[in-house]
């Protein structure tokens, strides 16, 4: 069997190696073997995969997603990859917000029960599910589905701001300001949904406002 596709465990995704020189048809048939091949070593747990090596276009992207989830048990949290230049800015935007004092990272989902505090900033690489807390002096960002609650600025910081790739929390409160409730359902964190797009909640005019983190960045 060809080396066009490596699968790679790390501890909170699963890595897929792609051949960049290779075409497609035969990245994608090599990548159905590896994933048959695998299927009982990937299992059937919640995890990310990360597209490594190889730039993708949306639909290339798509139709490898879809093969992995028809030939496996997996189920998908998040997804990786190099094609995105929106994940260049998060990172340059993470590392922003690394400098403006002590952050803490957090690996994984934060399940139902689990409390995750912090006298500074907070970045979640995963899932933040209903039932889950995030409290933080500083500001949060949650790189996947941001559904349980979530305090910012605990100190009163009006500043202080929340981001999330997927926002649904159940309450969301920046400094002394709730949020009106926004959870209007429980999104299926199995389900692979990139038309939400990354946002920014932060304080304008004494509410909480949303904003889409590509034209706030535009506008700043």
């Amino acid at each position: 069997m060809n080396n066009y596709v490596i699968l790679k465990g790390k501890k909170d995704r699963l890595v897929i190696h792609l051949n960049n020189e290779v075409d497609f048809l035969t990245l994608r048939d090599s990548l159905v073997d590896k994933i048959k091949e695998a299927r009982n070593f990937i299992g059937n747990g919640h995890m990310a995969i990360e597209f490594a090596n190889r730039k993708l276009s949306e639909l290339e992207e798509n139709v490898l997603i879809d093969l992995i989830k028809s030939n496996c048990d997996l189920n998908i949290t998040y997804v990786f990859s190099e094609k995105s230049t929106g994940e260049t800015e998060k990172i340059k935007f993470i590392k922003s917000i690394s400098e403006e004092g002590f952050t803490k990272f957090h690996r994984g989902t934060l399940r139902s029960g689990t409390k995750l505090e912090y006298n500074g900033n907070i970045v979640v690489l995963g899932d933040v599910n209903p039932g889950a807390l995030i409290r933080a002096k500083g500001n949060v960002i949650v790189l996947g589905f941001l559904n349980g609650t979530v305090y910012a600025g605990l100190d009163g910081d009006k500043n202080a701001f929340i981001g999330a790739t997927y926002m649904n929390p159940v309450q969301m409160v920046i400094g002394h300001i709730i949020a009106p409730p926004m959870q209007k359902k429980i999104l299926d964190t199995n389900r692979v949904d990139r038309t939400s797009g990354f946002k920014i909640a932060f304080i304008r005019d004494k509410e909480i406002q949303i904003e889409d983190f590509s034209s706030r960045i535009l506008n700043d």
